[in-house]
């Protein structure tokens, strides 16, 4: 049984993320610029959102009616879940991070903004898609958390997706970017940072 604690430390970690991550959303947005959401390819486009949905609805189901997902739970200590706790704080902290980062540049999608500049500070110094690595990091340590191997599975997915989609967001990058990106791509790593 998920103790409460852990259960209302991952609900306000939750409301933190919505509320700050939404600031950002709308932020970007001000433009008002249109962006063709087509261009990573309807496949991709339809099953990171669908997915991605997906995850949440299991998650809040998760924190609303613990009991509903026994089939889907694994014997977790509390020191596990605490150690997922800190797992998905440090998950969220770096995804606030990187939409400081992206500022205006943010887009659910492949295509870059008009105004668009190259991102290299912040959580960019370490890795080309640190969205997607926080993506991953928080379902991982959702699960040790709940106590369950259903939100990392349902992470990985859309990771992977992510990994296919990443191709395409790099070729509009270098496109946009040219010499710049190329370089970039050398010294950071894509989804982790390198090791040299």
């Amino acid at each position: 049984m998920m103790p409460q604690a852990v259960r209302f430390a991952l609900l306000a970690i939750s409301v933190v993320f919505i509320a700050v991550g939404g600031y950002y959303r709308v932020q970007s947005q001000r433009s008002g610029e249109r962006l063709d959401r087509t261009k990573e390819g309807w496949p991709i486009l339809i099953g990171i959102r669908l997915l991605g949905l997906l995850t949440l609805v299991f998650i809040a189901g998760w924190l609303w009616r613990p009991g509903s997902f026994q089939w889907a739970s694994c014997p977790t200590s509390d020191a596990i879940r605490w150690l997922g706790v800190v797992g998905f704080a440090c998950a969220i902290a770096w995804l606030l991070w990187m939409f400081k980062s992206l500022g205006r540049n943010l887009t659910d999608t492949v295509v870059t903004r008009r105004n668009a500049y190259l991102v290299r500070h912040g959580p960019y110094r370490f890795v080309r898609n640190p969205m997607y690595t926080g993506v991953l990091a928080a379902a991982i340590s959702l699960g040790f958390a709940l106590g369950t191997w259903l939100i990392p599975a349902a992470g990985t997915a859309v990771f992977t997706l992510f990994v296919l989609r990443t191709r395409i967001e790099e070729n509009f990058l270098v496109e946009r970017f040219g010499d710049q990106y190329r370089d970039y791509m050398q010294r950071v790593g894509r989804f982790f940072p390198k090791l040299d």
